[in-house]
């Protein structure tokens, strides 16, 4: 450490300390310096070479660091102002962000003042106020202004407005009103709702702007009035908001009665709003009741419609089928001859000419089930051409030893089981 101090000090004249087994001052050889001493001074004037000008720079470097900070220092709060317009800040955390500081700054303040001074102009801390879980008037705040604004219109109640300026001197000081024992027991009585911003704040500023505020800390009063629209009818600015809560509770006793019939008018229209909603309702239910009654009308006759047009086309097509039945063979000795069962007929036989497909077959079961074999031929009318329906037979034909379902596109004489003679059995098809 010695070593580094005479390094960097190396005009101060610093004694010579003998270390024991050498010569004394008086005993030292006279003849100069010896070549140890000359190899000393040169590693001296090296490490003095290499060492001081860094230090030195980097000395006089942090010299500038510093006096730059302590000058830029002020303008820190002005820089802070104009790039929040740039940042994208949530109404609720820039306004608890804003509580935690004007709780700081008042209790602060409290700091500097005398304690008989605090305890008679300030009964209350800031934060047992409005920071707390249950701060008297937590209940009241509205973090935003356009929050502020809808609640007064809807609930009918008075809106006060503080603005605070954190670059006054001693702005904390300007808070005791706000927390003494007469504000609290005004915005208790009137249920007034609060809302504070801070003018370096865009929002603050915008409110700030509109009600025309000349001076700052500012304390205003809100009212709603006939129209949907928010007044402002009693204000408090600069240092005159530590003496002047009397006007603020003389104003607000003043305009209370009028806030009272204001109530009374939301309330009745909105009694009649609600009347109303109730009666479109029920209209609107009677109309969706009498929509699906017609819907459910119509479907039904388009289902009836297209029911008897089935039926029609059905009618149709079984004219058209026994108009082409193949007449029974005279001659019985070429024919198939079967046994058929039929439901609710009993059991009938008939011959059919082999070359004919078992459709031929199933032709006769429907017509003869339907009842239209026992009507003469004369009487069915003329059918030039097939009509445009495809006929779902409602059963199936099968023989019973073996069982056997009948396909209608083969032939008749391809199955051994009814050529030349056989029994056939009718079983219907189960529909969903």
């Amino acid at each position: 450490m010695e070593y580094l101090q005479r390094l960097m000090r190396p005009g101060e004249n610093q004694g010579f300390r003998p270390i024991p087994g050498t010569f004394s001052e008086n005993e030292r050889p006279a003849s100069g310096e010896t070549p140890e001493n000359t190899d000393r001074t040169s590693w001296k004037k090296v490490a003095r070479l290499c060492l001081g000008a860094p230090l030195l720079a980097i000395y006089y470097l942090m010299v500038v660091v510093i006096s730059l900070m302590n000058i830029l220092r002020p303008l820190n709060k002005l820089w802070s102002f104009y790039d929040r317009k740039n940042r994208a800040v949530n109404h609720e955390d820039a306004f608890s962000a804003l509580m935690d500081n004007l709780a700081c700054e008042h209790s602060s303040s409290v700091t500097k003042m005398a304690p008989e001074e605090a305890n008679l102009d300030h009964s209350f801390s800031f934060a047992s106020i409005y920071k707390s879980e249950d701060g008297t008037l937590l209940s009241s705040l509205r973090p935003g202004y356009a929050k502020l604004l809808q609640s007064a219109w809807d609930q009918g109640k008075f809106g006060i407005v503080y603005l605070h300026d954190p670059l006054l001197d001693n702005c904390g000081q300007f808070l005791g009103p706000l927390c003494s024992e007469k504000f609290v027991n005004l915005a208790r009585q009137y249920q007034a709702l609060i809302w504070m911003g801070d003018i370096t704040n865009l929002e603050a500023l915008q409110v700030a702007n509109s009600l025309k505020v000349r001076k700052l800390p500012f304390l205003g009063l809100l009212a709603p009035k006939a129209g949907s629209k928010i007044q402002l009818i009693d204000s408090i600015e600069g240092e005159q908001l530590e003496f002047s809560l009397a006007s603020l509770e003389n104003s607000m006793a003043k305009y209370y009665p009028r806030l009272i019939s204001l109530r009374q008018q939301q309330q009745n229209s909105e009694l009649n709003r609600l009347m109303r909603q109730q009666q479109d309702a029920r209209f609107h239910e009677s109309l969706r009741q009498d929509q699906e009654r017609d819907r459910i009308r119509a479907a039904e006759l388009a289902s009836e419609e297209n029911q008897q047009r089935e039926e029609a086309l059905k009618q149709q097509w079984l004219l058209w089928r026994k108009s082409v039945l193949v007449d029974e063979p005279v001659r019985a000795d070429n024919a198939c001859r079967v046994a058929i069962r039929i439901i609710d007929q009993g059991r009938i036989v008939r011959h059919f000419d082999p070359n004919l497909p078992i459709e031929e077959i199933y032709a006769f079961v429907e017509l003869t089930r339907m009842g239209l074999m026992n009507e003469s031929r004369n009487d069915s009318p003329a059918f030039g051409r097939q009509p445009d329906y495809e006929y779902r037979y409602p059963f199936k034909l099968i023989t019973p030893v073996p069982r056997c379902d009948l396909d209608p596109q083969v032939l008749i004489r391809d199955v051994d089981a009814i050529f030349p003679s056989g029994n056939i059995v009718m079983e219907l098809i189960a529909t969903d």
